[in-house]
């Protein structure tokens, strides 16, 4: 049974609404990302509407299609999408496996793994889109280093835990301050220390390829040798770092410092410089209002060779770096 349409969330963020799956599946594609949908039984006739209020790394979001559709968008690429339903269910292939999200269960689609889902025709979701660039920075503020991987969540949310029912607990706070005026929460200031806490709980609660490594970092104190490196690959990250000048900053031999960085950080230190630098010029595309070009930000990153550049770039964020440029 679909939910009283008075009731609906963010009733007064209306970004769209259409009788027509294509026109709606056009709207969509410019809010999200590119996607094929299809009807299943009615044809192109369907009550489709969304819902947005904007954040600053997240949005809130109600979506609902009146109608069984099939929807197939492939990678999301450049963010995560919490979804919480409220009427109806989804069936989601995602992560090599299918999960059925329905209410009373939550789910997290990762934006580095295909995925195509399957929305019963009273299916309505709250939905929160994250900004990947925003998760994979807090990751690296609680690891203490680079990512090494595309970081990707298991897909169903347990919300019988007390991870996964505070997690929900947070959103619905969000969704209801900001069904008028969101007051103080609106703030920017403090819209981002709430956006940091939802993606925080995320990262310490739900399971991925970094939980352990996230929950660890909290109770692991890193080395003063490690530290002392990471602090002078900070501070010279865009310059020529000789792994001698490293060893020095750090004041132990290079076994030691090699044996910490694996250890504490998951990465040796030429790997670790590489992913921090590929960070830095992502950052900087996604930034970029000035006319600029891929070269020019790369060789600021001290990118020398832009062919294995581009290749790294992509191997890391799944997509060329002049894709980043035209966002």
């Amino acid at each position: 049974m679909s939910i009283d349409e008075s009731q609906l969330p963010l009733r007064g963020h209306m970004g769209f609404r259409s009788s027509h799956l294509a026109e709606f599946s056009r709207y969509l594609s410019g809010s999200y990302c590119q996607h094929r949908v299809f009807g299943r039984h009615r044809g192109d006739r369907v009550d489709a509407r969304h819902h947005r209020a904007l954040l600053s790394n997240i949005s809130l979001n109600y979506l609902q299609y009146g109608a069984e559709v099939e929807i197939d968008p492939g990678l999301f690429e450049s963010f995560y999408m919490l979804e919480l339903p409220l009427s109806g269910w989804t069936d989601l292939d995602h992560c090599g496996r299918t999960v059925r999200n329905r209410v009373g269960t939550a789910a997290i689609v990762s934006p580095t793994e295909r995925i195509q889902s399957l929305w019963s025709e009273d299916c309505g979701q709250r939905m929160v889109k994250i900004a990947r660039r925003a998760v994979e920075r807090q990751a690296s503020r609680l690891l203490g280093r680079a990512l090494t991987e595309p970081l990707v969540f298991d897909p169903l949310i347990d919300l019988s835990s007390e991870p996964g029912a505070s997690l929900v607990s947070l959103c619905g706070y969000l969704f209801d301050r900001h069904e008028g005026d969101a007051g103080m929460i609106g703030e920017r200031h403090v819209s981002d220390e709430i956006e940091n806490a939802l993606i925080t709980l995320l990262l310490l609660g739900q399971p991925s390829n970094y939980s352990d490594a996230c929950r660890a970092s909290g109770s692991t104190a890193v080395p003063g040798h490690v530290r002392r490196a990471l602090d002078f690959i900070e501070r010279n990250l865009r310059e020529d770092i000789a792994m001698e000048a490293l060893i020095a900053a750090s004041a132990v031999s290079a076994r030691t410092l090699y044996t910490g960085f694996e250890r504490f950080v998951g990465a040796s230190p030429q790997v670790y410089v590489r992913n921090r630098r590929l960070e830095g010029v992502r950052e900087a595309l996604l930034a970029a209002t000035a006319p600029t070009t891929v070269s020019e930000l790369a060789l600021e990153w001290n990118f020398n060779h832009l062919g294995r550049f581009s290749a790294e770039y992509r191997r890391r964020f799944d997509e060329l770096p002049s894709v980043t440029l035209r966002r």
